[in-house]
């Protein structure tokens, strides 16, 4: 009796979820339709199209936040990066600090506009691919209990060994990155020659640097002690620092945003605005200081005084989405070959020294913009928008922002296990970097961590074994025993 009773309002209210969740999405699209109509007769201007349009995206982005109990979402990390790393330029417009906001200009000598369509059209596509991936969350979250670490404390031992045994080597390599990076002419270098830059510290110091991140994430997730995963965590973030002073930034501010999600999931207390607050001022000011560093000194106190104009560079993504609207015919005969070598990123620098027409959209954006500027060692990033226009037009950014839709409520259904959550965090910042990256980027690196994976199942088994010989002639303990007393 007592069990019908609890499944019963369980049930009552997921069926009164589903009818919310469809009026909440058909408004949403209502929304967006009545804009564009009113957009198409010349009603409002490009530029107040791009204010409904920011407010849509945080719209979104404050929903995602009440409707996924306080963020415990990827979706709503996905959204907040989106209005940030493409409607940055539209928050500084806002703001009054960008004339104009669809004018391209981060890179090209001569800043030009697009036509009034195209720029319709590019307000859509950033609409329609944030409802659209909104959208299946929305429809299909549901709440569940912290994943039980029970049958994972079992590893933490072996993860503590390997985790502590190899941050000496990272903390090696990263400064010696930095070191480099300096006598070298700091980030520009790294960033068009990656390939040099990292044969200039040894094989195995690399080959062992490797293993901290993978059991850094699992330590996070497995230990219920908080004190131990602070330990960790200022352990790891502490040795990646030179690497921040060098100039790179989104892996390390992706892996904060990934591991603020599974604090989320692995407890049950509500999260506070003023942390998530904090949070959100920490990353923006560290990334500001990063920014900084890669730059001449003067920028240092820009960022500081005017952080605006932080947030006007972050959005310059948006020149890639832009720029593929108004000359689509030029890429997309490239479409296959920059989704192929998407697939291979993960295993191989893709430096400007490297570069060739048809690698990375990004680049050849840049190159069209301003050839001088690449060559240089200055370019854009990228836009999964852009690509999703390219190869389909509205149809396909509809389309494929569902399918990363889905993708997303997937790694939300996989963080109920803690095994499947540490996969999701080794996934999560790529995910999250989509707004200002390539499209299966995130596919890359999955490829990437079941090696990271087998590495990991390899060495625990030669751990296991280790352990049991230590102990078997004292207790005559099997393997499997023997594991459990570690």
């Amino acid at each position: 009796m007592s069990t019908l009773a609890q499944s019963f309002p369980l049930s009552a209210r997921t069926s009164l979820a589903l009818p919310k969740a469809a009026i909440e999405i058909l408004g949403l699209f209502g929304a967006v339709a009545v804009a564009t109509l009113v957009f198409i007769f010349g009603w409002i201007t490009p530029e107040q199209a791009a204010v409904l349009t920011l407010a849509l995206l945080l719209c979104l982005d404050v929903l995602a936040w009440k409707r996924f109990d306080q963020g415990r979402h990827p979706c709503f990390l996905f959204l907040s990066m989106l209005t940030l790393l493409q409607g940055g330029r539209l928050i500084a417009y806002c703001a009054g600090a960008e004339p104009y906001p669809l004018r391209i200009g981060s890179i090209t000598t001569h800043p030009f506009d697009l036509s009034r369509d195209e720029a319709g059209i590019v307000l859509l596509c950033l609409a329609l691919s944030a409802i659209c991936i909104y959208a299946p969350c929305r429809w299909s979250y549901r709440r569940f209990a912290p994943p039980s670490t029970a049958n994972v404390r079992q590893y933490l031992p072996y993860l503590y060994l390997l985790f502590y045994g190899s941050l000496p080597v990272l903390i090696f390599k990263n400064y010696s990155y930095y070191q480099y990076a300096q006598a070298h002419g700091g980030y520009v270098y790294f960033w068009v020659n990656h390939g040099e830059f990292a044969a200039t510290v040894p094989l195995w110091v690399r080959l062992a640097s490797l293993i901290s991140l993978p059991a850094f994430v699992a330590i996070f997730v497995f230990e219920a002690r908080k004190k131990w995963v602070y330990l960790a965590t200022s352990c790891y973030f502490g040795a990646a620092l030179p690497v921040l002073l060098m100039g790179s930034r989104m892996a390390t501010f992706g892996l904060v945003l990934a591991l603020w999600y599974a604090s989320g999931i692995k407890s049950v207390r509500k999260s506070r605005l003023v942390r998530i607050v904090v949070l959100a001022f920490v990353v923006f000011l560290g990334a500001g200081m990063v920014q900084a560093l890669r730059e001449d000194s003067d920028t240092v106190f820009s960022y500081a005084v005017n952080p605006l104009k932080f947030v006007s560079l972050a959005g310059n993504s948006l020149d890639v989405t832009e720029v593929v609207v108004k000359y689509r015919q030029v890429f997309s005969p490239y479409t296959a070959s920059y989704l192929w070598n998407e697939l291979q990123f993960g295993f191989s620098p893709h430096d400007l020294q490297h570069y060739f027409r048809g690698r990375e959209l990004g680049h050849d954006v840049t190159v069209l913009l301003n050839p001088y500027a690449l060559s240089h060692g200055n370019g854009t990033a990228g836009s999964y928008i852009a690509e999703e226009y390219m190869i389909g037009g509205l149809a396909g950014v509809a389309a494929i922002s569902l399918l990363i839709g889905l993708a997303l409520q997937l790694l939300h259904h996989l963080s109920r296990n803690a095994f499947s959550l540490f996969l999701v965090l080794m996934v999560l910042p790529d995910f999250l970097n989509m707004p200002r990256g390539d499209l299966l980027d995130w596919l890359s690196v999955l490829l990437r961590s079941f090696l990271f994976i087998a590495m990991l199942a390899c060495g625990w088994g030669l751990y296991s074994v280790a352990v049991w010989l230590r102990q078997s002639p004292a207790t005559g303990a099997s393997p499997a025993e023997a594991r459990t007393v570690a």
